[in-house]
């Protein structure tokens, strides 16, 4: 059962009471928390009653920009998914995506209870951008980076890594969120 915080935010997601940023922050959570996706799913229905409930048609968009607005998603292509790692306050990684996983080539068993920079980072990792990611992560505020990093098998890759605090309401840290997109080596 998700703790009476995360049981809020989940009402006030589904509610549409979030703002982007916060709904961003929450849907990280999602991807990491199943009963947390299963409270969600619960609420959806009731919301949308809620949200219907005297309304006598849904607005519909005119054909043209109904068919604008699909010709531009289909047009773009869907980049590949995020790796994600999550860690404790502590920064010891608690869960992993399979994306970071492949991207990495350690297992999840492999990092739990691990910092990431010790099995990730290397000769090339820039030191300057792992203290500016030190810093933030102690601020508890957002960090974006561009890092070299080290495969299990020792080969160096490229990675843009974004990383987010979750906190309480007083503002102490849950978890951080690493999201992580490959970049080419050039």
């Amino acid at each position: 059962m998700p703790s009476e915080l995360l049981q809020d935010r989940a009402a006030l997601y589904v509610a549409g009471a979030l703002s982007a940023p916060e709904r961003e922050t929450f849907e990280l959570v999602l991807e990491f928390r199943p009963e947390l996706r299963d409270q969600v799913a619960r609420l959806q229905p009731v919301a949308a009653a809620v949200a219907l409930a005297g309304v006598e048609s849904p607005a519909v968009p005119p054909p043209a920009l109904k068919s604008r607005i699909l010709g531009a998603i289909g047009a773009k292509p869907c980049p590949p998914p995020a790796g994600l790692v999550v860690t404790g306050p502590a920064g010891l990684v608690e869960w992993a995506n399979d994306p970071f996983l492949n991207m990495c080539g350690y297992s999840l068993a492999d990092l739990r209870g691990r910092k990431p920079g010790e099995l990730l980072q290397g000769p090339q990792t820039d030191a300057d951008a792992i203290q500016r990611i030190r810093q933030a992560v102690r601020d508890c505020r957002p960090v974006r980076e561009i890092l070299l990093n080290y495969h299990q098998d020792g080969s160096v890759y490229r990675v843009d890594v974004a990383i987010t605090p979750i906190l309480d309401d007083d503002g102490a840290p849950l978890w951080f969120v690493a999201q992580e997109r490959q970049l080419p080596l050039d």
